[in-house]
């Protein structure tokens, strides 16, 4: 019976599939670091070789990932399932969940123990969503992103700088919590998607178009004595055209937390990549803001010149403005069909003026990372650079495994990433 019930729900599933494009795409990633050393101050030099599993997560090694999606659409709907399978530390168990639930399971011994699951083992997490259009009405509803604005860090290797740190998403990035953190990604809250149902409508507008859209966003936003409101609310307005793209929205995730951000993409200039950015948010007693600037120069087909410029403010509890500043700029050149060479500098000041109240680290980094993109053919790439971060103020204490901590002055990576996607 298993058996014919199993054959009649695969037919069900081809012949729905079969009035629908259908796309499978797979992409695996080995982020290895074969050579790893942090030097802290008043303590002897720490060095780590062939690490192949994230254990030395620094200049774009880490925990691998694998990324597994299905797509399927026709004209009026469409949905997508995508599974991100992480492999880090010992990879002896199998939990399918979210990544930070904790499970009992055996250890070698045979006995049962709690196990924190945050990609040390493996886990299946992802996007899941679907969408219909009644005319030019759509919704799509599920976990899924939702941005509008250009962001503009595209670097020519794998986990460049331009990719690091958060500073690629519009938002606070470096100090103050997560509340303005990739706000214009609208179907998150404090950067991290959420169950979410999505209204949008397209309309021409004089030479280019506008798009609403509007949304309820999973969250516990109100609850008193027996009412509950399990739901926040986001606003977005679009402007496009050849000449400018113009984005504001607003976000209400919770009962007295607002975000809201005005986004601007000239194309005056070809070649010349432009975004600017200014985000906001509130809630009862912290207030906190970002401005960022995105330029490049497309110089020929084969040499590019990216940067993003962030500023960020943020105040806590009514107590002196901690602010901070990031500058990062990457300029690759494609020597062939079988190499691309880069080189990324970055400069970050997590408290600029020196006024920090607490919540600032008072810590300053320069780091630079060159490197090389080999090319197997087309999606199949090798991805090798050699980071070093020299921290010119104190970055606070670094936990080791052994239980000491001490205060690292600078850091060395040998980063080699192997990236297929099919």
């Amino acid at each position: 019976m298993k058996k014919v019930i199993g054959a009649v729900l695969a037919a069900s599933l081809v012949a729905g599939m079969a009035f629908a494009d259908v796309a499978v795409t797979l992409n695996a990633r080995l982020r290895s670091n074969m050579y790893h050393q942090v030097k802290p101050d008043g303590a002897d030099t720490r060095t780590e070789t062939f690490d192949l599993t994230g254990n030395s997560a620094h200049g774009g090694s880490g925990t691998n990932a694998e990324d597994l999606k299905f797509v399927a659409k026709n004209d009026y709907m469409g949905a997508e399932v995508d599974f991100i399978l992480t492999n880090g530390g010992s990879g002896k168990n199998l939990y399918v969940g979210s990544s930070h639930d904790v499970v009992q399971s055996k250890n070698d011994k045979g006995e049962y123990k709690d196990y924190t699951f945050a990609g040390n083992d493996i886990a299946i997490d992802g996007t899941y969503y679907g969408w219909m259009k009644f005319s030019g009405l759509k919704f799509t509803f599920g976990k899924f992103d939702s941005r509008f604005s250009n962001r503009y860090n595209v670097t020519a290797g794998e986990s460049g700088l331009l990719n690091s740190d958060n500073i690629a998403k519009y938002g606070n990035a470096l100090i103050g919590d997560k509340t303005t953190l990739d706000a214009n990604n609208i179907t998150t809250i404090e950067g991290d998607k959420v169950v979410a149902l999505v209204a949008d409508y397209t309309v021409d507008a004089g030479d280019g178009k506008l798009l609403l859209k509007g949304g309820l966003l999973s969250n516990e936003y109100k609850k008193e004595d027996n009412k509950t409101q399990s739901a926040g609310y986001v606003f977005d307005g679009a402007y496009q055209s050849d000449v400018v793209d113009i984005e504001g929205f607003v976000k209400m995730p919770k009962d007295k937390v607002n975000v809201f951000g005005v986004y601007v993409a000239p194309k005056v200039v070809e070649n010349l990549p432009l975004a600017f950015a200014f985000t906001y948010g509130k809630n009862d007693k912290d207030s906190q803001y970002a401005v960022d600037a995105r330029v490049g120069y497309n110089v020929s087909d084969a040499l590019k010149l990216s940067s993003v410029i962030k500023y960020e403010s943020y105040k806590k509890d009514g107590k002196d403005t901690d602010t901070a500043l990031t500058v990062a700029a990457e300029a690759s050149y494609i020597v062939n069909d079988l190499a691309t060479v880069f080189a990324d500098v970055g400069y970050y000041n997590y408290d600029l003026y020196g006024k920090d109240n607490g919540t600032a680290s008072k810590k300053c980094a320069i780091k630079f990372r060159p490197g090389i993109v080999l090319n197997a053919g087309k999606s199949a790439t090798v991805t090798a650079a050699l980071q070093y971060d020299s921290w010119t103020k104190s970055d606070g204490n670094t936990v080791w495994t052994d239980g000491t901590s001490w205060i690292k002055k600078s850091e060395m990576s040998i980063p080699v990433i192997f990236k297929v996607c099919l």
